[in-house]
Parts: structure tokens; sequence; C-alpha cells
């Protein structure tokens, strides 16, 4: 039998080998630089081909030996950054590589000795026209709060020189990634206004400009097409200009309401918060919170499974909402139902899309989690006041985590009956491995699974609520889709 299954290996092996280039490299692409060059000196085949991609990823991460090492450890980067430099030289060496390196990914710490010498080897590459567009990260996600005043301003000091010292990285730069620094206000407008001059998407977690400091961003020439801020301690970021700005993700701040305030960005089309909101934080009223943009197609809220942070509203919406065709709400605690999302409906009368997500991990009722959070509360929406439209133009409706309870028969009909339009209801199953292993699990929460559960949903909208709409039941372990008509 073992003689059996390494003669199957071996043939798998032999065919995949068969593949020209182009294949072989498409599959490389998909695996990290380490499990490349493993491939390549266990085959002559597979040899040469790392230094034929023409997208590249070298990671600091990759080099952390097993049992799995802390990244914060200063001996733990150093070893790692060690071979992450030499894996720079070896991949982008003249004599070796045969192609250019339309994208080169490198995540690195910046603070440490061995950085100078990545900058160098990138910048001649660079120089040569070897690369032609980098994304670059620098530090590790951290526990918030867990990282030093003085470290984060190391780390931002470290930022300023190596940009400094090797200029020419910074011209092909598109993508930015940073991780707990503490700048000067100065310098990193600077970094985003005038010297990453070619960046598209900025990333930022655990950054800021001193505690509580408002950070004012006014870029006239910025191409940044996508700003993301997470866990950063702001007490206010003003978007004065970002003229290519399409996308800004904003979660977990520790001001009272959002600290995000819009002035000119004209392309914004998509909005995407998220937080827990513990206390002190306050419910705010979303139109607040969007004045001053107009053209947003797609709005993501997440309330990560607690308290529901919207304040009701109604016409107030109207003039942020006019041109939105998606909205998606996530994580809602399954304990508050939905029927209050459609409060949202009337405000959008161009909404074609309406994606929701229930949060239920009952592995919680075994644990403290939830000690951490702010206490549960759903939002004091009073769905009687509102009137809705009863042509409203949506044509999907998609629940994530869908169980046959009442509350989610009501909702879907009390969609179906505000959209006469509506084509397709979506429903989705979704529960996490630690739910599936826990001992009390509720079976009224149960997805329908089998047609003749689902049968018994649809039977109950359609015997209830009129609607054209086709329901689509797609099970997460089911790859075929179960659609009633």
């Amino acid at each position: 039998m073992e003689l059996n299954n390494v003669h199957v290996q071996q043939v798998g092996e032999d065919m995949i080998s068969k593949l020209n280039d182009d294949v072989l490299l498409l599959i490389l692409e998909n695996v990290d630089l380490t499990m490349s060059v493993r491939a390549g000196a266990l085959s002559t085949r597979w040899r040469h081909l790392p230094w034929l991609l023409g997208q590249l990823t070298i990671d600091m991460m990759d080099f952390l030996h097993e049992p799995y090492a802390d990244p914060t450890v200063d001996d733990h980067i150093d070893k790692a950054m060690s071979s992450l430099a030499e894996a720079i030289r070896s991949m982008l060496s003249p004599s070796r590589r045969k192609t250019v390196v339309t994208r080169l990914c490198v995540s690195l710490v910046i603070t440490n000795s061995y950085s100078s010498e990545i900058g160098h080897l990138v910048n001649e590459v660079v120089e040569n026209g070897m690369v032609k567009d980098i994304e670059l990260t620098s530090g590790v996600e951290r526990i918030p709060g867990t990282v030093s005043d003085e470290e984060m301003e190391k780390h931002a000091n470290g930022v300023n020189s190596f940009f400094s010292n090797y200029p020419i990285i910074s011209c092909c730069l598109t993508r930015l990634l940073l991780f707990n620094a503490t700048f000067v206000e100065s310098d990193l407008h600077n970094l985003i206004a005038n010297v990453c001059t070619e960046l598209r998407y900025l990333y930022l977690s655990q950054c800021d400009t001193g505690f509580q400091s408002t950070f004012k961003i006014d870029a006239p020439n910025s191409k940044l097409n996508i700003l993301e801020l997470v866990h950063c301690h702001f007490a206010q970021v003003e978007l004065h200009c970002l003229p290519m700005v399409e996308k800004v993700i904003f979660g977990f701040w520790l001001t009272r309401c959002v600290p995000l305030t819009w002035e000119y960005i004209p392309c914004l089309k998509e909005v995407e918060i998220f937080s827990a909101m513990p206390p002190p934080q306050e419910p705010f009223k979303l139109s607040d919170f969007l004045r001053g943009t107009t053209c947003i197609n797609t709005l993501s809220l997440d309330f990560l499974g607690q308290k529901i942070w919207l304040l009701p509203e109604k016409h107030q919406l109207s003039s942020v909402f006019s041109n939105l065709r998606k909205l998606c709400i996530y994580d809602v605690f399954v304990g508050f139902g939905l029927l209050w999302t459609t409060a949202l409906l009337e405000a959008a009368p161009s909404l074609e899309i309406l994606e929701v997500e229930v949060y239920d991990h009952r592995c919680e009722e075994d644990e403290k989690v939830t000690e951490k959070c702010a206490e549960r509360t759903n939002g004091p929406w009073q769905v009687s006041e509102f009137a809705y439209p009863k042509h409203s133009p949506l044509k999907e409706l998609e629940i994530i985590g869908f169980n046959a309870s009442e509350e989610h028969i009501v909702f879907i009909g009390a969609v179906m009956e505000r959209a006469s339009n509506l084509q397709s209801v979506v429903l989705k199953d979704k529960c996490c491995k630690e739910c599936e292993a826990t001992s009390t699990a509720s079976v009224k929460r149960k997805f329908p699974e089998g047609e003749d559960e689902q049968e018994l949903v649809v039977n109950k909208l359609r015997n209830r609520f009129f609607s054209r709409a086709q329901i689509i039941f797609s099970d997460r372990k089911v790859v075929n889709e179960c659609v009633f008509v």
C-alpha cells in the first residue's frame, strides 16, 4: 500500500511538472517564497522558476522558525531580517533574474539594522529598471496599548530616514502599510503629500501624530486611491483634499464619536467603518459622519456583534444616500433581530443591494469575552415611525448567518413588501469552528439544511408575503446552490 501511494504521488508530481512555465508560475505566485524555493530545490524542473516570477513577495514573517517565534523579540527579528536580506539579494540578483519584477512586496522592520542593507538592494534594482512597482510593509500587528511611546517614535523616525536615504524607492512605491508609529504631524503629511508621490494605498495601524492629536491631510497632488486607518489614536482626522481617493476604511477609534471629517474628496465611492464601540464612545448619526460626501455608492457598517452605534434619523440621510447602490450591515448581534435595518431603505432611493450579516457566536456563551466589550444594546429604532417606498429599486437581499426564526422571516417579508423590484433573496449559512465544537448549540438558530427544510421556509414566505423574487439557499457545506422560484 505504501509503495502504491508513493507511485501515485510521483505520477502526480510528474504530471504537474509537464505543465508549461506560465502555468507553474501561476501556482508559485499563490504560495510564499520559502515554498517556491523548496520546490526548486526538490525538482530541477522547478529550479529556475522563482527567478521568473513577475510578482515577488518577500515577508520577514516567513523566516521566523517553528515553533512560531514572537516577532517582537529583538533576537528573532534580527535573525528573520538577516534571512530576509539574503533572500532579496538572491531573488533580485541581476545574474539570475531573467524577467522584470512588475510588483515587489517586501515586509520588514525598518528600525532593524538590516533595513539599510535591504534598502540599498531594493534601491539598486529600481535604478536598474528591474522593479517597477513596490509594496512596503513595516512593523507587525501588536495588541493595542502594548507598544511604548518610545518604540512608536523610533519607528516613525526610522520610516522618515529610510525614505530620505533611498528616495528612488518612494518614486515607485504604490502601497505602504505601517504599524505602531508616532510621527511628527509635518513628517506624516510630507510622507503622504510629497515623498510617496505614486502612493495608491495607505494603511495605518496604531499610528498617530501624538495621542489625541488632530491630523489634517491636504494633498491636492496625491494619487492615493484607498486610505485605511485602524486603531489610530487621533482626536480628529480632517481630510481636506485627497482628489483621487475612492475608498476610506476606518475602524476602532478612541474618541466619543467617529473622528473623521471630509472636505474635498470628489471621487469617494466607498466607505467602511467598524467598531465594537466601547465606553465612553457614543452612538452617532450617519448624516453627521458622512456630511460633505455626496457620491458614495457602497457603504459598509460593521458592529462586531456589539451595540448598535447608529442613532435613528430620517430625512437627514437623503443627501448622503442619494447615490447609494449597495449597503452592507455586518455582525448584527443575533439577539437584536434585523427589522430595524429596513429603516435605512427610505433614505436610499437608488439602493440595489442590501447585505446583512448576523453575529451568532454561540461559543461565547461559555466564555467571558463579552466582558471586554461594551454591553450589547440595540439601537433605539422605531420602525413604525418610518414611511417606506413601495417601489424601491432594491434588487437583491442577502442574509449571511440566516436561521429559520420568526424574526428573520418577518424581516425578509418586510423587505419584500417594500421592494416590488426585488429579484433575489440569498440566504447563507455561517458558523465559526468554535461554534461547531461547542455543546451549547441552539436548534432555533439552525440554518435550514436539505431541500425539505428549505422548502418549508420558502412556503412560509410565499404564503405570507407576495414577491416574485427567487429565494436562494447557499449552504457553506454544499457547493451547489438550491434555488426556489
